[in-house]
């Protein structure tokens, strides 16, 4: 890999997708819930990893997620948010750098994912072992 590339591992998030897929209906609303609080984990600790810049003092507040439910899925996105006053286009920019003006990505989102990873593993296994036995399973 070249030094200039940038490069997610996502494979540890990939083996809790298709472990997802694997269970019951009725462990969804638990999963949520599960998806929920670690995206607020990870969202909070990347506006963390922005603050503090006197150059773009509302960069962190950019910094948000949603969380959308489908009939056998939950995803979440966490990032920064363009175009509302709070400087989401620096964030990225921040994120992922700007080769041509020699700014490297500084990552704060993927390392405040793969912080978080951990707790997301715990939290959607917690929710699978009650919403199975939610259904006496």
């Amino acid at each position: 890999m070249a030094d200039d590339e940038f490069f997610i591992d996502t494979h540890r998030l990939d083996q809790v997708a298709v472990a997802l897929g694997n269970v019951p209906g009725a462990t969804l609303p638990k999963v949520r819930s599960a998806v929920q609080f670690n995206s607020n984990l990870v969202k909070q600790d990347w506006r963390k990893a922005l603050a503090g810049n006197r150059y773009a003092p509302r960069v962190p507040f950019s910094i948000t997620y949603s969380t959308i439910e489908l009939p056998d899925a939950i995803t979440s996105e966490i990032g920064a948010e363009k175009g509302t006053g709070k400087q989401g286009g620096v964030a990225l920019l921040l994120e992922y750098g700007a080769p041509r003006k020699k700014l490297a990505p500084r990552a704060y989102g993927m390392h405040a994912v793969q912080d978080n990873l951990d707790d997301l593993e715990k939290g959607i296994r917690k929710a699978i072992e009650d919403g199975l036995a939610a259904v006496n399973l």
